[in-house]
């Protein structure tokens, strides 16, 4: 009897603890279901149905009207009955099927925030221990965050199943701002995250498991919202190192992280540090119901950089960028258009420059087995924080830098050879045109034997001249007139007369024009025809020679078909110095932007005081310049801002003008320049004519004789 007596009891027993923990585990559903039912955005109740409204109603004073678990204490119990003043209302009466006035969507979310209070209450005064107070705590000081720092803004709140407790979130998810909710259980939970957003956005993360936020941070740069504020809850200060050096945590500005500082209810609260040093700094702590301190916890950390040191990528191209060396080769002062932007960006944000140089013949950098080299490489791999040197605004690069706003722009040009003069000796052929020339001769050839038929039709009806009716006379008379020689013999008919009047004013007008036209071409070295179009280029089938693969893409994307089909001749190099001999033996034209061919042939490229070369008529593809940006740099925001001031108080034009200035002092080039000071002072006071200029008259008195002296051997021996 006493063993029945005990089995009995043992399982009475059993069904009472079963019933508590069934009753516990109720208790815990309803309050989770709580926390998911106010993830949702309480904006989106206006768009609830009525039947809808009437049910979130019903479930939020269900759990008001449930009875305390029997461990709660009776001042617990006398708050969970949900009377407070603001919740009266509410448990006067469960809604009716039918809808009332009072479940307007502003009444409703009034309700629904009013229940969650006191059911906040109800669990801090329910739960005492120390995990409790700690969670009570965190809860308040998300709250205050959220309100204070993010009040505008829409936020995301991430949280695993270790700050999944109703006490940690409720209060979180009363606030009225836009938000979405994501339990994170692995990386690809934070993919579902909308990380693009036109206004403020403001994160909130409660992780106690970081592997797949620090996995997330250095991967998918893509998928994060750089210009958010970012509220981090972790374990170890360590955890927040991690996060503020991740590769997207470098280029997030605002992010602050809490962790708990030892005592019941306190929080250390730290701010990375971005340009100004490395890692996070704690600011202040909150304990309780307050910070300690009153801190910007979002500053703007990038007005001021401190002095920070920021690397620039950069190398001699003038005249945008020019350098002065030291006999040893070490570079003494960087000074041009694009030195000029960086020094004042560099002055106004106070940060100090570093200058970084490509490899040896990479300059910007081309692509090779998928990945860029040269600048493009140094930047897309965060090895410098920007690039400069007329780099254009691509959008083939977008994909892996960032770039500032334009404050220059070139248009691409063609460098070409400038042709050599034609011989001097054909100078006396230069002054008429070759169709000019033909009527000439034609007009000559006719006015011999035309004077002869006067002559001899004149003879029948009088005296004339009996040397004009021999046809060699006439013809040599005819000559004679047009090489302005005075002729003794006379006709004597009118007829005659009128017709050789008019054969001298004929003759007179062509000698004229002949001699003036004639001493300009013997002054000036006259140009052969020259490549002057792209239409022409095409045709000519010469090289395009470029710097790497940039001018390639940029031909093969324009619309125009002939600049399309240069694709096929194009030809990359490393170094402009391979370029030069091909441009100087008329084999190929060099693409580049319009100041860089004008200064080299205003300086180098140089022969006796005349340029080696020129820059065709036609040119293509006007290109914005700017400086090269880390893809998601922070300072790209400060740095628009102060190349707007700049471009608004005419800088950049002044750091141009100064660099010549400064260029033509430091950088002379010997005695190019001397030859070409010497060809001006002479051109000053006029240049003799020389055996140069007159060359082509001792090549006729040279022909004429070697054409007597056959007509001799013609004569003696035939």
């Amino acid at each position: 009897m006493r063993g029945t007596r005990m089995v009995l009891t043992l399982i009475i027993c059993i069904i009472i603890f079963v019933a508590g923990r069934t009753n516990s585990q109720e208790h815990l559903t309803h309050d989770t279901t709580l926390v998911e039912l106010n993830s949702a955005n309480l904006s989106q109740v206006e768009r609830m149905t009525p039947g809808v409204r009437n049910q979130l109603v019903s479930l939020a004073e269900d759990k008001c009207h449930e009875q305390p678990p029997a461990s709660t204490s009776k001042h617990a119990a006398s708050q969970h009955s949900c009377t407070s003043p603001a919740s009266t209302d509410l448990v006067h009466k469960r809604p009716s099927a039918k809808l009332e006035s009072d479940t307007s969507p502003v009444t409703l979310r009034d309700k629904i925030k009013n229940i969650n209070k006191v059911l906040f209450d109800r669990y801090e005064k329910e739960e005492t221990s120390a995990d409790m107070l700690d969670a009570a705590s965190l809860s308040r000081m998300l709250v205050a965050v959220v309100e204070e720092e993010m009040e505008e803004c829409n936020v995301v709140v991430a949280y695993d199943a270790a700050y999944s407790h109703p006490a940690v979130l409720h209060r979180l998810l009363l606030l009225p701002n836009a938000r979405q909710v994501v339990k994170v259980n692995k990386t690809q939970d934070l993919l579902e995250i909308v990380w693009v957003s036109s206004g403020c956005s403001g994160y909130v993360f409660l992780l106690q498991q970081l592997d797949p936020l620090l996995t997330f941070v250095n991967t998918h740069p893509n998928s994060w919202d750089y210009h958010g504020r970012y509220l981090f809850v972790v374990p170890s200060r360590d955890d927040l190192e991690s996060l503020a050096l991740s590769e997207k945590g470098k280029k997030t500005e605002r992010i602050v992280g809490a962790l708990q500082s030892g005592a019941v209810g306190e929080w250390g609260v730290y701010m990375n540090q971005l340009y100004w040093s490395q890692g996070v700094k704690r600011v202040t702590t909150w304990r309780g119901h307050r910070f300690t301190s009153q801190v910007d916890l979002f500053p703007d950390k990038l007005r001021d950089l401190q002095g920070a040191v920021l690397k620039a990528v950069a190398f001699e191209w003038k005249p945008s960028v020019f350098y002065q060396r030291a006999k040893n080769g070490t570079v003494l002062l960087r000074y041009g258009i694009d030195i000029g932007v960086v020094k004042t960006l560099a002055q106004v944000l106070n940060f100090t420059i570093q200058f970084e140089e490509p490899p040896e013949g990479q300059h910007w950098g081309y692509i090779v087995n998928g990945s860029w080299t040269g600048m493009m490489g140094m930047l897309s791999k965060n090895e410098v924080d920007m690039a400069m040197v007329v780099l254009y605004v691509s959008v083939e690069r977008t994909s892996i830098l960032d770039y500032s706003m334009p404050y220059d722009s070139e248009l691409s040009c063609f460098m070409a050879r400038t042709e050599p003069p034609l011989p001097r000796w054909q100078a006396l052929a230069y002054p008429f045109q070759g169709i000019t020339w033909l009527a000439i001769l034609i007009g000559l050839i006719i006015s011999g034997p035309v004077l002869y038929l006067l002559a001899r039709g004149s003879a029948v009806c009088g005296e004339e001249m009996k040397s004009l009716q021999s046809l060699s006379f006439s013809c040599y008379y005819a000559l004679g007139l047009h090489c302005c020689e005075a002729q003794v013999t006379l006709p004597q008919m009118k007829s005659t007369r009128v017709f050789i009047i008019f054969l001298w004013l004929y003759t007179i007008t062509i000698t004229i024009a002949y001699s003036t036209n004639l001493t300009a071409f013997l002054m000036v070295s006259k140009s052969p025809a020259t490549i002057q179009t792209i239409k022409e280029l095409h045709a000519s089938r010469k090289q395009v020679s470029g710097m790497g693969e940039f001018y390639k893409n940029a031909l093969a994307s324009a619309s125009d078909p002939y600049l399309q089909s240069l694709t096929n001749v194009y030809q990359g190099y490393n170094k402009d110095e391979h370029i030069f001999p091909g441009v100087l033996d008329g084999k190929a034209v060099f693409l580049q932007n319009r100041a860089y061919i004008e200064y080299l042939a205003a300086t180098k490229l140089i022969s006796r005081g005349q340029s080696r070369i020129r820059v065709m008529k036609e040119c293509f593809s006007p290109y914005n310049i700017a400086l090269g940006l880390q893809r998601h740099s922070p300072i790209k925001r400060k740095f628009d801002q102060v190349i707007g001031w700049m471009l608004n108080a005419g800088l950049t034009r002044h750091f141009f003008l100064t660099s010549l200035k400064l260029a033509a002092k430091t950088s002379r080039e010997g005695d190019d320049e001397a030859e070409a000071s010497e060809v001006v002072e002479e051109r000053e006071v006029g240049v003799p004519l020389s055996l140069d200029h007159l060359q082509s008259i001792f090549y006729i008195i040279f022909v004429g004789w070697v054409i007597s002296f056959l007509l001799f051997l013609v004569e003696v021996f035939l």
